[in-house]
């Protein structure tokens, strides 16, 4: 392929605020992986290391100045991130299982020391968040982070495992991409370092709802430009927004990232939309609207971190090897376009 192609960069209407503890869990999280996620390879922790991943948690909710408030957060986005990475290959019986055990410990139940950590990780927010949290809330991002696997990555799952590649359309792949980008449980994450939890009636709002699942569809294009030059790089990977619109409308990779960004920028003027127009919330009517605000925040927050923080997560050879996975399953192909 002899094509050039120009990856856009994602721009909002809003501005992007920098957090005041960007870098506070650096050495932290290294801890983390050293004690618990050991069931990576020690190729596979070097690659962790090195991606920056507490760092996302800060970046996307950059006007909670707590330390406290923020580690389990710090915590959540490793371990969704890496719970991804590592289950993504696994067959669906054996992974629904797994959902299963993952609710009960986000929950209330501890683990047993015979458990993979990153239960253990899942166990120690939960009672961080225990002490400041109400029990609706624990629920809420305990459901969200279920329905990341079972509607997200299970949905994922035939196109993943398939001998023969076969695309999604495009409403199908937002259908589940939504839920296996992880913005429900991180969508939620708004409220422990806002300090306040939204009541559920406002929660469960339709605009309100729209505006959680604007956030998931707005991070789910952000992340498929940020992570497609490296993708270009993998034989077999094709769950990107800009190789399906190429695949299902004949276009060239640059014309799939025109269409692509076009889209974006759709969701992008919508959620804008309803954060200047939400109903009466009254007496909620301030929470609401500042709840809206920082779902902004946090999709400028995600962009300013793929953009600017030198994560090494998109580099060649950064993602670990997944369960059920090949050691040089990430290798580079001879074809890749040049990118910029």
């Amino acid at each position: 392929m002899n094509e050039e192609l120009v990856v856009p960069k994602c721009y909002y209407p809003w501005a992007t605020i920098p957090s005041p503890i960007a870098t506070d869990f650096d050495q932290e999280e290294i801890a983390w992986y050293d004690n618990d996620y050991t069931f990576i390879s020690e190729e596979g922790i070097k690659r962790c290391k090195i991606q920056q991943l507490s760092q996302v948690a800060t970046y996307m909710n950059p006007t909670c100045d707590s330390i406290e408030r923020m580690r389990p957060c710090a915590r959540l986005m490793i371990y969704i991130t890496l719970f991804d990475d590592y289950f993504g290959l696994t067959p669906v019986k054996e992974l629904k299982a797994i959902a299963d055990r993952v609710y009960e410990v986000m929950l209330g139940d501890d683990p047993q020391p015979d458990e993979l950590g990153i239960l253990r990780q899942m166990a120690e927010a939960r009672k961080e968040w225990e002490v400041f949290m109400p029990r609706f809330w624990i629920e809420r991002v305990s459901l969200n982070f279920y329905e990341f696997i079972v509607y997200g990555m299970l949905e994922e799952a035939p196109f993943k495992l398939a001998e023969k590649r076969t695309y999604p359309t495009l409403a199908h792949y937002f259908s589940f991409r939504k839920y296996s980008i992880g913005m429900g449980p991180f969508g939620d994450l708004i409220d422990p370092c806002t300090n306040f939890a939204l009541p559920v009636h406002i929660h469960k709002h339709p605009l309100i709802k729209r505006a959680n699942e604007l956030l998931a569809l707005i991070i789910v294009i952000q992340n498929d430009f940020a992570s497609l030059k490296k993708e270009l790089d993998i034989e077999g990977e094709f769950m990107n927004i800009v190789f399906i619109l190429r695949h299902h409308y004949q276009l060239s990779y640059q014309e799939a990232c025109i269409e692509g960004m076009r889209i974006h920028d759709e969701y992008a003027k919508e959620l804008n939309e309803i954060h200047a127009s939400l109903p009466d919330f009254s007496p909620y009517q301030e929470e609401a609207s500042n709840y809206v605000y920082h779902i902004k925040l946090q999709i400028s927050g995600c962009a300013d971190w793929y953009y600017n923080s030198g994560t090494k997560r998109y580099e060649s050879k950064a993602f670990i090897v997944p369960q059920y996975g090949r050691e040089g399953d990430d290798i580079f192909i001879p074809h890749r376009d040049f990118v910029k």
